[in-house]
């Protein structure tokens, strides 16, 4: 059974080079290997990425903007003036405002208040009613975090209103800047800069570096830099790495007490905690609720008060996610209706649907149909707010900037994006977007389900390949958790088990070793009656602890099986 399945592709590596980088660096073979088709080929970049602790995290001072906005800080500590931090909703904005409110009454600004934007009622980002409220309340400043760079109405406001604005934030800059006092986004440094990627927390990181001349509060950033799909490599996998760190030694309460909350270990703390278990209940008080229950849980100096918010992001989280599932049924109906007819992109209207679960949506939809998805929900004004979500190889919203004299705002990155649209403009907008995308190809998108990164025998999965792919932490988008291959494959037929929410369980032999295997969502794909026999199977190898157990366990990707 060597044939590669068709919607798996297997990473090429040389070889003789993999195994001069096993000696070198004294790892297994599987670990060189992934390595080298991460393109660490050479012992010297191998040793820096597995040393992503030592990684040196680039002055902040080197930034467009910074030494402006350090100067007007500094006149609001000496001045004493009223500073108000203007996060966003997603986990990004929230632990971003969180980081530079510690940030500003670190360096000694004693009047710093904060709002987070309520996704219902304002929308994204600094706004006019937000600069107006502000000025309502005796600020002097305010300084946004992950949004400002297309406020250029709000900011003009706050100037007529004598409040000056400091912009920090990293999305996508095109066309006119806000006439801010200050701003700060790595995308006025170049994509060369060591910073090109960073996430808003990890702006807010660095200004608050600028500020104190130290990194504080690096798990604040982590848990932003994580949750935003920025890619893990460079100054971002430094920030991870330092950031669980400090996660993990229990220093932030509020994070604590919300990992508890969601069974987590804190002292086990990973990058996939955070993106999936973590990251979403800071997420559901912005998508269905009030976000500022969970900024005040981030700057939380004990535990005292932490319990009663974490149990409601737990509530929302739960609640999230049961619209989600009734969305989701919905908008597959006529996703499937768009693909049948031939469209490379799905934009899809309605007004039964809720704003605050779009963008999960639409990425639900994408790993399903390959092809990039914009969702809108219109309210009863007839105003639509959207969330679009694409595959990797397609730039999303470079797609929606071609359409945007047809909405109201929008903005985002290539692979996620907000927009807001009048009902009138929806059907004209979803053609444009049609025309846009007329030339792209979803088969090529959807015939590499499973990428492998390497080949492997059972006898080869034990603990110091396990020790060996942990020193690749943190995973996330641009540094994926290791996905193997085993050909030949005997799963053992009494062992099969459906397991609750649509899971299974089953045992395989191999080399003359068996591994436990757990196939999350398996038991709604494949006929658990059908797991038996020969197959070949993609996996990523877990340890997994049970009442005090510890064993290998393979996390299922995909399996083949011999009557293919």
């Amino acid at each position: 059974m060597n044939e590669i399945p068709p919607n798996w592709t297997i990473a090429d590596s040389d070889p003789r080079a993999v195994r001069a980088l096993a000696s070198e660096l004294r790892v297994p073979r599987i670990v060189a290997s992934l390595l080298h088709t991460r393109g660490m080929s050479s012992p010297a970049n191998a040793r820096a990425f597995l040393q992503s602790l030592d990684i040196p995290l680039t002055d902040p001072l080197t930034m467009a903007g910074m030494s402006d906005a350090v100067e007007r800080i500094a006149k609001s500590r000496r001045q004493n003036e009223h500073v108000r931090v203007v996060g966003d909703y997603d986990v990004d904005g929230i632990s971003g405002a969180a980081l530079m409110v510690r940030a500003l009454k670190r360096t000694g600004v004693e009047t710093v208040s904060y709002t987070i934007p309520h996704r219902l009622a304002d929308g994204y980002g600094l706004n006019v009613a937000i600069v107006e409220r502000a000025a309502e309340e005796g600020v002097d400043l305010i300084v946004t975090v992950d949004n400002g760079t297309k406020s250029i109405e709000a900011v003009d406001r706050a100037n007529a209103l004598g409040i000056d604005v400091i912009v920090t934030d990293h999305h996508t800059i095109d066309g006119e800047l806000p006439r801010a006092a200050a701003i700060v986004n790595p995308r006025l440094d170049g994509p060369d800069h060591p910073c090109a990627a960073i996430s808003g927390a990890g702006v807010a990181l660095k200004v608050g570096a600028a500020l104190s001349g130290e990194h504080h509060d690096i798990g604040l950033a982590a848990m932003g830099t994580v949750s935003d799909i920025v890619t893990l490599l460079g100054e971002n996998r430094a920030i991870v790495a330092r950031g669980i760190r400090e996660l993990s030694s229990a220093a932030h309460p509020g994070i604590t007490v919300l990992a508890q909350r969601a069974g987590i270990d804190i002292a086990d703390l990973r990058a996939e905690h955070i993106a999936f278990q973590l990251g979403p209940r800071i997420n559901a008080a912005g998508r269905i609720g009030d976000p500022t229950v969970a900024l005040r849980l981030l700057l939380a100096e004990s535990e005292g008060g932490c319990a009663l918010m974490a149990e409601q992001l737990h509530a929302a989280n739960e609640q999230r996610r049961r619209i989600e599932s009734v969305i989701t049924e919905r908008a597959e109906v006529e996703a499937g209706r768009a693909v049948e007819a031939g469209h490379s992109i799905i934009v899809i209207g309605s007004r039964d649907w809720h704003q605050g679960v779009l963008g999960i949506v639409a990425s639900k939809l994408v790993d399903r149909y390959h092809r990039p998805v914009v969702l809108v929900a219109f309210g009863e004004d007839g105003l639509g707010k959207g969330s679009g979500r694409s595959p990797s190889d397609f730039n999303l919203v470079e797609a929606i900037g071609n359409g945007q004299d047809l909405l109201v705002r929008f903005g985002g990155h290539r692979a996620a994006a907000g927009l807001t649209i009048t009902e009138e403009n929806f059907g004209p907008f979803r053609e444009r977007m049609a025309a846009h995308a007329k030339g792209y190809d979803p088969s090529a998108n959807g015939n590499s389900r499973v990428a492998v990164d390497a080949i492997a025998s059972f006898s080869e999965i034990d603990p110091q390949l396990l020790h060996g792919i942990d020193r690749l932490e943190p995973f996330g988008h641009g540094n994926p958790a290791p996905v193997l291959c085993t050909f030949g494959v005997e799963i053992v037929p009494e062992s099969v088990r459906e397991l609750r929410g649509g899971h299974a369980s089953f045992s395989a032999r191999h080399d003359g070793r068996q591994v436990k295997v757990i196939a999350f969502g398996f038991g709604d794909k494949i006929p658990l009656r059908a797991l038996a026999g020969p197959a070949d199977i993609a996996y990523t190898p877990k340890l997994n602890t049970w009442r005090g157990d510890t064993s290998i366990q393979l996390q299922l990707k995909d399996v083949v099986l011999a009557s293919r």
